[in-house]
């Protein structure tokens, strides 16, 4: 067994460096055996204020966004050089801390670095810039600029990656920026600020360890002018309440609850992997998990007996252990929600066949909830466990597959890729994969929306770099000579 030894908690203030502030009541456990490793920290209120005079000086001051946006491009590759560099460490800290295993936190920790790099790409094509012809003959000139200080509110399953997507793109949009890492796993993303934050002018960059009460102290004071936010409904209500008091732009990345519809003709294969590929994932601990199984009623019976078979042989371990294909739950009070989420479907067929570890942690067996009604199934759990339902015509499957309140993800398997992609267009979900189910995007530069009460403004490439300023108009309507 790998112990990850994990560094104390500090806080980044107007550039320098200072240990975090009060214990709070909750610890960080340790990934390898559950055991309560360092206390939680919630930032001072003299932090905070700090924090804030300095974003703010910053912004009104010009010394981060006057920088042309070449000029800007330079140090975001600068901090992506630097980054590449240290991402096996921050996966090392974010599996010890979250769970997720090695090999996940390292495929995702290409976004660590090539968020900055993209970043840096889009500023050099003209991001923000865009020109139209006027009435006069001379351009019309669109300028994006930078709301202020941004405010970014990182989630515990992923933390590093998505803190680096958010901090490239407020910082290509000029805008200075706040890094709250999440109180469950903040090591990794401060790892990753501790490396770059010297590249920019002190008070560009600054991090605040804590948890609601930070979060409230910071996005409701008018010096933040934009907020966005990952996790859950919960949370993301509160920012939105917080947001419209001062009528902030506010970005959300909230549950899900993907449904998978396996059609007819779909190799018993491909459904068995795509199944497998959304329950262990993060551990099942992600916005785009699977929710709810949808399957041909024929098939019921095949396709949940061969997903059981093979979850019987999934290792489940030490999350830094190569060999580990899934890892604890994050913490000990997030596996027990798990457990009283499935205790409430005790009166359905409970199928776990996956073999824990015999010793300390926080094991949780990937979990398949079969026979109950789709009444009951139709809020997210946020973690290893799906609901299987049957269908016997495809517009069954596709109301399914709508039946919930969110739209984040969904999948489809089919053989037939026209019909396949057909299905797929008719549910209503930001992102519909086609036989697939990997975390990372179709493309690139494609929009990463969410429907329904799965949040508010697009993310993506781009758009989260538009999302932090607003567009400026100028030009000449009548010529006076």
């Amino acid at each position: 067994m790998t112990r990850v030894v994990l560094p104390e908690q500090s806080d980044l203030v107007a550039g320098r460096w200072i240990a975090a502030g009060a214990e709070r009541a909750e610890w960080i456990e340790h990934s390898s055996d559950g055991r309560a490793e360092q206390v939680q920290r919630e930032a001072s209120t003299t932090s905070i204020e700090s924090v804030l005079a300095a974003a703010w000086s910053i912004h009104a001051s010009g010394s981060w966004s006057s920088r042309s946006d070449d000029e800007r491009a330079a140090v975001l590759e600068a901090a992506a050089d630097r980054l590449a560099a240290v991402v096996p460490d921050i996966a090392a800290l974010e599996s010890a801390t979250t769970g997720a295993v090695i090999g996940t936190t390292s495929m995702l920790g290409f976004i660590v670095h090539g968020a900055f790099r993209l970043a840096a790409e889009q500023l050099r094509t003209g991001v923000l810039d865009a020109r139209f012809d006027g009435p006069t003959g001379r351009a019309v000139e669109v300028r994006r600029l930078p709301w202020g200080p941004a405010l970014l509110l990182c989630p515990w399953n992923a933390p590093a990656p998505m803190a680096a997507h958010k901090m490239a793109s407020a910082l290509a949009a000029g805008c200075p920026v706040v890094v709250k890492p999440p109180e469950r796993a903040p090591h990794g993303t401060m790892l990753l600020v501790r490396t770059i934050a010297d590249l920019f002018p002190p008070g560009t960059v600054q991090l605040l360890h804590g948890g609601p009460a930070t979060a409230t102290a910071l996005m409701t004071d008018r010096r933040v002018r934009a907020v966005s936010f990952t996790g859950g409904i919960v949370g993301g209500r509160a920012v939105a309440h917080a947001c419209a008091e001062d009528l902030k732009p506010a970005q959300l990345e909230l549950g899900g609850h993907a449904p998978l519809v396996v059609l007819d003709d779909a190799p018993i294969e491909h459904a068995v992997a795509g199944a497998l590929g959304l329950l262990l994932t993060l551990n099942g601990q992600w916005c785009r998990a699977l929710g709810r199984l949808l399957v041909p009623e024929k098939r019921r019976t095949q396709i949940v007996d061969a997903i059981a078979d093979a979850l019987s042989s999934v290792v489940v371990g030490d999350p830094v252990d190569p060999a580990t294909q899934m890892g604890p739950i994050v913490h000990s009070a997030h596996r027990a929600y798990l457990q009283r989420r499935v205790d409430e479907f005790a009166d359905g067929r409970i199928v776990r066949t996956t073999a824990l570890p015999d010793r300390p942690g926080n094991w949780f067996a990937p979990t398949l909830v079969d026979g109950v009604d789709p009444g009951r199934t139709v809020d997210e759990i946020f973690g290893p466990v799906a609901a299987v339902h049957g269908y016997r015509t495809l517009d069954e499957a596709v109301a399914l597959a709508n039946g919930t309140d969110y739209g984040l993800e969904a999948y489809v398997v089919g053989a037939d890729q026209d019909a396949a992609m057909a299905v797929a267009r008719r549910v209503r979900a930001g992102g519909v994969k086609v036989n697939g189910v990997s975390p990372i995007s179709l493309h690139l530069m494609a929009p990463r929306p969410a429907f329904g009460v799965s949040g508010l403004h697009d993310e993506g490439t781009a758009e989260t770099i538009r999302f932090f300023g607003g567009n400026q108009v100028v030009g000449v309507e009548n010529s006076l000579g």
